[in-house]
This record gives C-alpha cells, structure tokens and sequence, in this order.
C-alpha cells in the first residue's frame, strides 16, 4: 500500500493516493460527500475542489473545467474532482468548499391517494386437508390443488420452488394450510397453521433523482412505515439520457447501474421491515414504477434504443418477474411487478400519477405536469387523454445553475424582492445558511427579477443599474447578488448569472411548448383548463404564481392548481392494493395518446416564442405581472 497520502480539508479525512483515480473516487472511498450530478461528466461544476498540494501529480486542466471554471478560480488551484486525475503518486492536498458538499437532501415521500376498494393481486386462502393415508396416497401437490379446487373454486398452478417447502408446510399443523395466490392463478407460497392475517407488500417509485419506498399491510391496505433515499444511480449521469449513455458506452454499464438500484431498493426494504418489526421474507411482491429509462434498468433491459428515434420502448405492458430474476431480495417466490409504460419517455410513473391524480376521470378539461430532467405532462378528460414529454433538463435539479444545487440544507428556495431598493428576503432549507440556490429557488429569482425590472421578457438582465446587487461578472456579463459570503459564511456569493437565466429560459420554454402543443390538439385555449395537477417534489415546492409570471405554466387562477405531491409514489400503493387500479392503469396507458413534440409542425416556432417572459405573445398572459401569491 502507498503511503502518499490525499488529504480533504477542513474535513480532516485522508486516503491513499492513487494513481489513475479521480478526486473525486478518491473523495467517495473516504466518505467525504462531493456534490456530483453530472456522473463525472465535468458539466454540472458541483464538486469543486482547490488544490493546495500536489497540482503536478494530477493531469491538466480539461476542456470540460476550462468551460465551467473562471480563469481567476483556475490560477487560484481550483479543479473539479471528477476531472482531476491522478498521474503520480504522491502527498495532495485539496481544500473542499462548503458548497461543494452534499447536504441533508429534502425528499418527498408523501402523495394524494385516492381510497380504493382492497383487492390486491395477493390473497391468501386457509385450507384444511384430509391427511394421507394408505387408502388417499394422493401426491402432496395433486391433493392441495385438489383441495383448493374444490374448496374455493380455483384452477392453479404451483410455482417453481414451493415444493422444497410444502410437504412440511402441510404437516406441521396438522394438515392446516394457508396458500398464498398470485392472480387467482398461481400458488406462490405455502405456510402451516392459519396466517391469513398477515400479508405484505411494498410500493417503490424509482425516480431519476430519488428512490421513496412504502411497506404495506395488504389486510389493511394500511402504510406500516415509507423511506426515501436519492437514487444512488447519481453518480453515474444527472439524467436519464447520461445514464442511458453509461450504459451504452460501457460494457458494465447496465450491469451496474442495475446494480446500484437493486442493492440500495434491497437495503430500504430491510431497513423499513426492521422498523415495522416485520420479516422481509413476508414481503410478497413490489410493485415498482419510474419512468421508461428507469424501468428498463430496472429490469436490467437494454435502454440505449430508447436514446435514438423512433424511442419506442423494449416493454409497454405491465409485468411481473421473480425476486431473484433481478436480485431482490423479498420472499424467493414472490413477485416484483411494474405498472405500463405509455411511451420511450413516458413511463410507469405518469400512468401512476395519471391514476392517483383523477384527471382521466374529469368531466372537464385538466393538466397533469411532473416536472423533472423530462418533464411529463398529460391533458384531458375521461373522454380524451394527450400526453407528451418535455426535455426540460437538470436546471431545476440545480446542474447547469452556476450556485444550482439540490433541494438540501442551505439551498434557497424562496425568494422576494423590493422593488424600490432591490433589498432580498431568502428562505433556505432547514434555515441553514445560504450555500447555493435550488429549482424552486432560482424560479422565485428569476420571477421576482422580472417583476422588479431586473431583467427584460427576453431575459436579460438589465446593465447600468446604480444597485449594488447588479454587477458585471468574471464571465463579463452580468449576474444579480442573492446573497454575500457575509450572508452565507462561504467563499463566494450567491448570484443569478446571465447563463442562469438562458438554463430556465430553456428549461421553462421546453415545458410551455409541451402544453402548448397537447393544448392546441385539443381545440382549447388555456381558460379552458379548470384544474392543473402539479406533482413531485419541484411541483410540490414551486410558487405556483412564479411559474405562471415566467411562462411556465399556463395563466390560470392560482386556485385552479392543485399539488398533489409524490403522486407516483400513490399509484404505486393504489396499484398494489388493487388488481382494479392495475386494470384501469392498463387501459390509461393504451388510453393516452402520445404527441411526439420534435416532429410536430412549428414546434421550433413555439419553443422559440416561449423563451420570452413569460411568452411572446403577451396578450395571452395579461396578468404576469402579479403580486407573488401568499
């Protein structure tokens, strides 16, 4: 082992120097928790580092941090961690910004969900058996299923498996036996004595940025406990197109991003049956949802088709594997199940969100939008269902925003501003310190900038302001002071830069075009919409009032939008619940017909409009100016 030494600072830690590692591998070895979303790609800029000691032990400066970096923070020793590799071994010594660390994430794990009647694909069924004797020498399978067929009307057959442990199962009690079913169909398990009060389940929505898992009591339909974790795919790319080409690029990149998925889902079910006091070999099925990219990887199916048109999906239909299939780690025989997918980029979690939103069942016109790296938004009514998918990008999750960062302590996510003086009000998460901005944030910035002049309808930010705040920045151009480093006790200010404002710009605009589109297919104008279900964790937090003043969601009373939180993570538990809400799930995602917004005659016109505040055309929006709502 070497004895040259990497040291973390102020942080104290230390690991072995190795050769042809990253800073920021060696930083992940040593548990020091570098902010990182772009899967290494140098193009978020979160994990910078200055190096103190050793610069010549690492490569040069790479085209990505000459991007991302400013000449003054490259001469100063700054680099980021993922890029900086080790060519020599040897003593480094790097310093590690306060606002280069991961904080305690804020994660949403609660949803509006819509009470449905217990019907779950599992049912259990007490059986009591003649015994064997020498006059029945009935095979023990031939005689359960017998048993059953006659007892409870149901043709099944036995699963692969159940056999090692049946002929004690039926012995142990004396011949009493409780069967589990999967479907009416498939005979999944076999326990002695009567346990037809105990069944379980979990639900998991596996999203792009995090993982909320729900254990269930299927005899109640009651929630026993729910976790939430980031999703640790991270690492390998901030978005579901960079983890599709991780997987593509590498020979075990499917392998492991599958992997890294599986084992921590593995973890949090065990961690939430510790907490229930349960045993996660009673855990019988999962049922899963995420978006097609996630599915797929989920399942270990090959996503990089999914990257080139025509986008078309390996699986649409719902499914239901063997636990040991993809590596879970519940009862053996049990099932891991997913709702449909609707389209490449539209997957089991809109069908879920559809599901648990109600919108498919509205007799007027409504909006469901769960905005993310995709965005997927769905309008309609129980008569007419148009979906699409937005690539709206990371800004909301903080990549690309020069002080962008996730939803974690510190990170600003209220913003107002004196319209006189420009003086700033901010809020952060947990009230700690402002350290950087996250997507609610940066979208109150922006909204309230507009509204105070700060910046044009074309987004620029004004010049020649006798205000402080307004400054010229390392890049040139100008960027707006949110907070000091006397504010934050960092080593640098908080700002909007110019180059923010063209990422929301973006962002915003790829949203608004989908509603545009889906919205002009239907015949309606956006009075029309009576009611806008916003779900996830940046729909839960957004400033309804901010959204519309910057044009990303239609201008529609505030009254009329609704926040139905971590409304996948609700699917999935109605979904588990209930073969009825499979069924309808089913029939939604043959149901919604997809719009595919590249291909749509003046697409490149709308998205172009849109990238004005809050749209070119004025007229539509006559109350953009609004005071923020309460």
């Amino acid at each position: 082992m070497s004895e040259a030494t990497t040291r973390f600072q102020p942080i104290g830690k230390k690991a072995d120097t190795r050769a042809g590692s990253t800073l920021l591998a060696i930083a992940g070895g040593t548990g020091v928790p570098l902010e990182s979303i772009c899967g290494g790609a140098g193009s978020c800029g979160k994990c910078r580092v200055r190096v103190v000691e050793g610069m010549d032990r690492l490569t040069a400066v790479t085209a990505a941090e000459a991007k991302v970096l400013t000449a003054t923070e490259i001469t100063s020793g700054m680099r980021l961690a993922c890029q900086a590799e080790v060519v020599s071994e040897g003593d480094i010594v790097v310093t590690v910004p306060e606002g280069s660390l991961r904080g305690h994430h804020r994660l949403l794990a609660s949803g509006a969900e819509p009470e449905v009647a217990l019907k779950p694909a599992l049912r259990k069924i007490v059986l009591r058996m003649p015994p064997a004797t020498l006059m029945d020498i009935r095979a023990d399978d031939d005689r359960l299923l017998d048993i059953l067929n006659s007892e409870a009307a149901i043709t099944a057959s036995l699963s692969h498996g159940v056999h090692r442990n049946m002929p004690r199962a039926l012995r142990e009690k004396s011949w009493e036996t409780t069967v589990t079913l999967f479907r009416g169909e498939e005979l999944i398990r076999v326990d002695p004595g009567d346990t037809s009060g105990e069944l379980l389940g979990a639900a998991a929505d596996v999203g792009t940025t995090k993982i909320a898992v729900y254990l269930i009591d299927l005899t109640s339909g009651k929630t026993l406990a729910h976790l939430s974790e980031p999703n640790p795919q991270i690492p390998f790319g901030e978005d579901v197109m960079s983890r599709i080409t991780y997987a593509a690029s590498n020979a075990d990149g499917l392998e492991r991003l599958h992997g890294a998925v599986i084992s921590t889902l593995n973890q949090m079910l065990r961690t939430l049956c510790e907490d229930a006091s349960k045993d996660l070999n009673d855990v019988m099925e999962v049922m899963v949802v995420g978006n097609t990219a996630m599915h797929h990887i989920f399942f270990g199916i090959p996503p990089e088709h999914l990257a080139a048109a025509p986008y078309a999906p390996a699986v649409r239909a719902a499914i239901s594997v063997d636990p040991a299939h993809i590596g879970m780690e519940i009862y053996p025989f049990g099932k891991v199940s997913s709702l449909p997918n609707i389209a490449g980029f539209v997957g089991a979690d809109a069908v879920a969100v559809l599901l648990s939103s109600g919108l498919h069942a509205d007799g007027g016109i409504g909006m469901m939008i769960d905005i993310g790296t995709n965005t997927e938004i769905i309008v309609g009514n129980k008569d007419r269902l148009l979906g699409c998918s937005c690539a709206s990008g990371p800004a909301f999750e903080g990549a690309h925003i020069r002080h962008g960062m996730r939803a974690s302590t510190g990170a600003i996510e209220r913003v107002s501003i004196e319209s006189d003086t420009l003086d700033v009000r901010l809020r952060t998460v947990d009230d700690a310190p402002p350290r950087g901005i996250c997507g609610s944030g940066i979208v109150d910035a922006i909204a309230e900038m507009l509204r105070c002049g700060v910046i044009s309808s074309s987004g620029k930010i004004a010049s020649g302001s006798t205000s402080e705040r307004i400054r010229t920045g390392e890049d040139g151009r100008p960027e707006f002071v949110l907070a000091t480093m006397d504010d934050s006790g960092g080593d640098a200010d908080v700002t909007v830069t110019q180059a923010d404002v063209q990422e929301i710009q973006l962002a915003k605009s790829a949203i608004f075009t989908g509603v545009s589109v889906l919205v002009k297919r239907l015949g309606i104008d956006y009075s029309g919409i009576e009611t806008i279900y916003t779900a996830g964790a940046f729909g839960t937090y957004i400033d309804a009032s901010s959204a519309i003043a910057i044009g990303m969601y239609p201008d529609v009373p505030v009254e009329r939008i609704r926040f139905i939180g971590n409304a996948a993570g609700s699917g999935a538990r109605m979904a588990l619940k209930s073969v009825e809400a499979r069924d309808l799930a089913d029939r939604l995602s043959k149901a919604v017909e997809y719009v595919e917004l590249a291909s749509e005659p003046g697409f490149q016109s709308e998205f172009a409009k849109a990238m004005f505040m809050p749209h070119r055309e004025e007229d539509r929006f006559p109350s953009f100016r609004r005071t923020k709502a309460a």
